[in-house]
């Protein structure tokens, strides 16, 4: 059997790649955000990692064919978090290691600017993206489901549990929320999880179409919840509610469906997004039959930094020297 050897180049993107680059993401909504942002993505290299506002993209190039290419994105600043949200390898030459070989490539890049941990979502049936992952030194923290089902206007059940509006109120999501949201977020993580998996600021300021949750009398923000209408029937919702509230996740979700979504558009399909460490809204969404279509493993790859014990070199004074061991 012949070996076929790819000799490639890892590079940020020029402006004549673009073009060669939007068959591999077949429709993806990430590439018409990149597309639009081109130059920014461009100038990416002379930005501090810190500092950037979109995704960054690598690509595999051998002398002028794009061979496949890595995108990934910050989550957590205070943690120094970022998450890979696309590797693609053209099909024809998988299996050659180049996919590992643009992995191990963004995490020493990204680990060298000072990044402690990567984040990655893979289908849980997708072994050979599970496997690329594995080999790399990412580890699972936790499982994320996603539940569907289909909503009409004949659904009476939406229309049973509102939150009363003397009590809550449901607001777009302000700058002045930044902060309670993020703490939000990490009270319902694992504490042995929160440094890897909880996000920044930046992260949800980031976030379009966000509301949030307050109870009135005490002036609290207790909820957040992220909107995505992929198309027109096709919308995403991530919810948080915190610890002590979760029994406002049906109402809240109810609210969002009856006041948010009905006013678009009568008939959908709605999706949510529950990690397995909040039962509350895994189990919420059981009881208001809606069916789990789709699991993802959280992987997490954490880069730990060596440093070398200083040996002594002289002995103390009046004290024998001694040849190191």
């Amino acid at each position: 059997m012949a070996i076929i050897i790819f000799m490639f180049k890892i590079r940020t993107p020029k402006i004549s790649d673009f073009s060669k680059v939007e068959p591999l993401f077949q429709n993806h909504p990430l590439f018409s955000y990149l597309n639009a942002n081109k130059f920014i993505c461009i100038a990416q290299t002379i930005i501090p990692y810190n500092f950037r506002v979109i995704p960054s993209i690598h690509l595999a190039v051998e002398k002028e064919k794009i061979l496949g290419f890595v995108i990934l994105s910050s989550v957590s600043t205070s943690h120094n978090a970022w998450q890979i949200d696309d590797v693609y390898i053209q099909e024809e030459v998988r299996k050659h290691g180049i996919g590992e070989e643009l992995v191990r490539y963004t995490i020493s890049i990204y680990g060298g600017y000072g990044i402690e941990h990567f984040l990655v979502e893979v289908d849980s049936q997708n072994f050979p993206a599970l496997s690329l992952f594995h080999q790399c030194g990412f580890r699972r923290y936790a499982k994320v489901h996603f539940y569907e089902k289909e909503i009409t206007t004949s659904d009476k059940d939406y229309s049973n549990t509102p939150l009363p509006e003397n009590d809550f109120i449901i607001r777009p999501q302000l700058n002045t929320d930044l902060n309670d949201i993020e703490k939000l977020e990490l009270s319902i993580i694992p504490p042995d999880l929160r440094p890897a998996l909880g996000r920044s600021k930046k992260y949800f300021k980031s976030k379009k179409d966000s509301l949030v949750l307050i109870d009135k009398s005490r002036k609290l923000l207790i909820g957040w919840a992220q909107i995505d209408c992929i198309k027109d029937n096709d919308c995403l919702i991530e919810m948080l509610i915190s610890p002590g509230w979760t029994h406002l996740y049906k109402p809240f979700l109810d609210t969002l469906i009856n006041e948010r979504l009905f006013s678009k558009t009568n008939n959908f399909k709605l999706t949510i997004k529950a990690t397995d460490y909040n039962t509350d809204l895994s189990n919420i969404l059981t009881e208001s039959k809606f069916l789990p279509v789709e699991v993802k493993e959280l992987l997490v790859r954490t880069v730990w930094q060596k440093a070398k014990e200083k040996q002594k070199k002289s002995a103390n004074v009046g004290a024998p020297s001694i040849a190191p061991t």
